[in-house]
């Protein structure tokens, strides 16, 4: 999730490192079930609070990138991707969200809902939402 929000790997492990730090300070506080969602909202809101905070930066060049990148890089770069990209950043919160979660990292319906703390059908209308929005967005741009 991170790396997706943020689009910076080096940027992106901060963030996690920090939230695992975060996760430590509360080991106590928290059951075994609660652990996951709990990490993945606190990597998001880090991520989030990054982006509002974040200034213009210079885009890597195609000589930066390593060789055997990953499909997330392959798909940022290609044309189609970009576009379906910057749908899915244009998107309102929660929207954004679950569409990240759930289409691009395959959770579950129910870890979504744990994560955002939303209810199980509230994710299924917003995530229906989200996509038909996302759909009639990428239906305009095309030839």
């Amino acid at each position: 999730m991170a790396r997706f929000l943020l689009k910076d790997e080096a940027e992106a492990e901060d963030v996690v490192q920090d939230a695992f730090i975060r996760l430590w300070q509360h080991r106590d506080t928290l059951s075994e079930a609660r652990v996951k969602p709990w990490l993945l909202r606190v990597t998001r809101n880090l991520c989030l609070d990054r982006l509002r905070l974040e200034r213009p930066r210079a885009e890597s060049g195609p000589d930066e990138l390593a060789g055997g990148e990953e499909p997330l890089a392959s798909m940022q770069r290609s044309r189609e991707g970009q576009v379906l990209q910057a749908a899915v950043m244009g998107l309102d919160e929660p929207y954004r969200s679950l569409v990240i979660m759930r289409d691009v990292q395959q959770h579950s319906y129910e870890d979504v809902a744990a994560t955002l703390e939303l209810s199980l059908p509230q994710v299924k209308t917003y995530l229906h939402r989200a996509r038909k929005t996302l759909r009639e967005q990428l239906t305009e741009l095309r030839p």
